[in-house]
């Protein structure tokens, strides 16, 4: 097995780990997810919360569907520096939540910091797959 592809099913088996475990407190990551998306159908609850954080929130679960499709084109074997880049910015921007949650951080469990490392190690993947041959 070619270490991109390892390092890809490590990544998979990350992100499935990040949504069954705890993401915070008592909230599965499956559940994290619900309440990330939650002000495209309830806004009016997060009216005191500045778009930014909103914008970051929904990104935020909106990366799990870029881990798919992403993931998908590795096993297709269609690397290529954009899959490389996205999957970088999806961790960066999914690392958010230990700066915007302050205090509260400490809420943050495994199933949170297992599903970022499910982004970083696809990106890892990717970054085997398009880098140079060396000879």
């Amino acid at each position: 097995m070619k270490a991109s592809r390892a390092v890809l099913v490590a990544a998979i088996v990350a992100n499935v780990l990040g949504w069954l475990l705890p993401a915070a407190a008592d909230v599965g990551g499956y559940e994290a997810f619900g309440i990330s998306l939650s002000p495209l159908w309830s806004f009016e609850e997060f009216d005191d919360e500045p778009i930014w954080f909103l914008i970051l929130m929904v990104g935020s679960a909106l990366t799990n569907l870029l881990f798919v499709v992403l993931a998908v084109q590795l096993l297709r074997g269609r690397a290529s520096k954009p899959v490389l880049w996205l999957a970088a910015a999806a961790t960066l921007l999914n690392m958010h939540w230990v700066i915007t949650m302050e205090s509260d951080r400490r809420y943050l469990e495994s199933g949170y910091f297992i599903w970022v490392c499910s982004f970083a190690l696809l990106a890892f993947a990717a970054f085997l797959e398009v880098r140079p041959l060396r000879r």
